[in-house]
C-alpha cells in the first residue's frame, strides 16, 4: 500500500514539475543580454538573450517608411513585388519629425484608397499590424458628410466568404463612435470602445492590431486595436463559422462608403507601415519600463531567432543614448523591463534593474 502511494506521489510530483516548467516556459518573457551596434551602412543592432523564441523569417511582409518613394520599402519587406501606394509624398508632418509620409486625398468612392487591398495567401492564422495614421479632419464635423452621411470603416480584415471584422465610425454618431464587429458571425453585438478610440483630428496616432484567427463556431479569436499603447478593451471573437470558415486574408486601410464631402480638402496621412503575419516584434522606447512605453517605434528585422536578433535601426528622431529595446515573443510576451541600447559588446544581465546610460551609437 504504501509502495502504491509513494508510486502516485511521485507520479504527481513529476507532473506538477512539468506543468509548472511548461507553464513557466509559456509565461516568460524575453530575457535581454547585450545589445550592439555591427554595421553602419545600414545601420544595424544585434541583440542577445533568450526566450525570442523562433520565427520563420526575420522580416515581416510589408514594410513602408515612404523614405524612397511611395513603394514599400523591397529590402525590408519579404513580399517583394513592389506594393504602390496612393497619394503623395510630404515632409510638412511626420510623427518623428523626420522625414516624409504619405499625404492622401479622400474620396467617396469606397475603392479609392490610400493603401491597396493587401492580399495575403495563403490566409494567415495571425497577423500583427503597425502604423501611424493623422486625419486633418473630425468625422464628428457635418461640413464634411455627403448626402448619406460619413462612414469610415479604418481598419478592415475581410475572408473569402464575406466574413469580415472592422473598426469603423459613423459620423452622424460623432468622432467617438468607434464600433468594433465581427461581421456575420459575431457573437453578440459590437464593442464600443468610446474616445479611447475615437476618430481624432490633426493629431499622429500610433496604431496596433494583435489579429489571431478563431476556430470555426469557436469565440476565441482576437482582434486587439491598441493606439498610443493603450488597449481600450480586451475580448475574444467568433470570426468564422460553418457557414463561414474562411480565415481572414485580405487587409484594408479607410474604405469611405455612405459618402464624404469632397468639395473639401479632407486627408490623410500614414507612416511606418509594418504589417506582418507573426506576432513577433521589437520595438525601442524612451521609456525604461513597457508598462509606460505608450510611444514606441517598430523596428525592422533582418534575422531573428532563440537567442539573436538582428534589426535595421531607426531611431526616430530620438537620441540614442535614452532608447530602450523590448522583444515580443511569438506569443506576445514582452520583457517588461527595457534593455538600454548598447555600444562596444557590453554586456549586462537583463535581470537587474537598468543598466547604466551607455555612450551614444556612432550612427549618422
Amino acid at each position: 500500500m504504501n509502495s502504491s502511494i509513494n508510486k502516485r506521489k511521485s507520479q504527481y510530483a513529476s507532473t506538477l514539475a512539468c506543468i509548472l516548467l511548461f507553464t513557466d516556459s509559456v509565461m516568460a518573457a524575453p530575457a535581454i543580454t547585450n545589445v550592439s551596434q555591427i554595421s553602419d551602412s545600414p545601420p544595424t543592432l544585434s541583440v542577445s538573450g533568450s526566450g525570442f523564441t523562433e520565427k520563420k523569417r526575420g522580416a515581416p511582409l510589408y514594410y513602408f517608411d515612404f523614405e524612397n518613394g511611395s513603394k514599400q520599402q523591397s529590402k525590408s519587406s519579404f513580399i517583394t513585388n513592389p506594393l504602390t501606394t496612393n497619394g503623395t509624398l510630404t515632409s510638412q508632418t511626420t510623427p518623428t519629425g523626420e522625414g516624409n509620409a504619405l499625404k492622401y486625398r479622400i474620396s467617396d468612392d469606397y475603392r479609392d484608397v490610400a493603401i491597396p487591398r493587401i492580399e495575403i495567401s495563403p490566409a494567415p492564422a495571425r497577423l500583427y499590424l503597425y502604423f501611424h495614421r493623422r486625419f486633418d479632419f473630425s468625422i464628428g464635423d457635418s461640413s464634411t458628410w455627403g448626402p448619406s452621411g460619413f462612414n469610415l470603416k479604418v481598419n478592415r480584415f475581410w475572408g473569402n466568404d464575406g466574413n469580415n471584422i472592422y473598426l469603423g465610425y459613423q459620423g452622424k454618431e460623432g468622432a467617438n463612435s468607434a464600433r468594433i464587429y465581427a461581421e456575420y458571425t459575431a457573437e453578440g453585438g459590437s464593442v464600443w470602445p468610446g474616445s479611447e478610440l475615437g476618430q481624432v483630428k490633426g493629431q499622429w496616432t500610433q496604431e496596433e492590431i494583435i489579429y489571431s484567427a478563431s476556430d470555426i463556431n469557436v469565440k476565441n479569436g482576437k482582434f486587439d486595436f491598441i493606439r498610443n499603447g493603450i488597449l481600450p478593451y480586451s475580448r475574444t471573437w467568433r470570426m468564422r463559422t460553418s457557414d463561414r470558415p474562411s480565415m481572414y486574408n485580405e487587409i484594408y486601410f479607410d474604405q469611405i462608403s455612405n459618402g464624404a464631402n469632397t468639395s473639401q480638402d479632407l486627408n490623410i496621412y500614414y507612416d511606418n507601415i509594418y504589417i506582418d503575419d507573426s506576432h513577433h516584434r521589437i520595438y525601442i522606447s524612451e521609456s525604461p519600463t513597457f508598462s509606460d512605453a505608450k510611444k514606441r517605434l517598430i523596428q525592422v528585422p533582418v534575422s531573428w531567432n532563440n537567442n539573436n536578433i538582428q534589426f535595421l535601426f531607426n531611431p526616430g528622431g530620438s537620441p540614442i543614448d535614452r532608447l530602450y529595446v523590448y522583444i515580443s515573443d511569438k506569443n506576445g510576451n514582452i520583457n517588461e523591463k527595457g534593455v538600454q541600447i548598447c555600444q562596444n559588446n557590453c554586456s549586462y544581465s537583463s535581470t537587474t534593474d537598468a543598466p547604466p546610460a551607455p555612450p551614444s551609437l556612432s550612427i549618422e
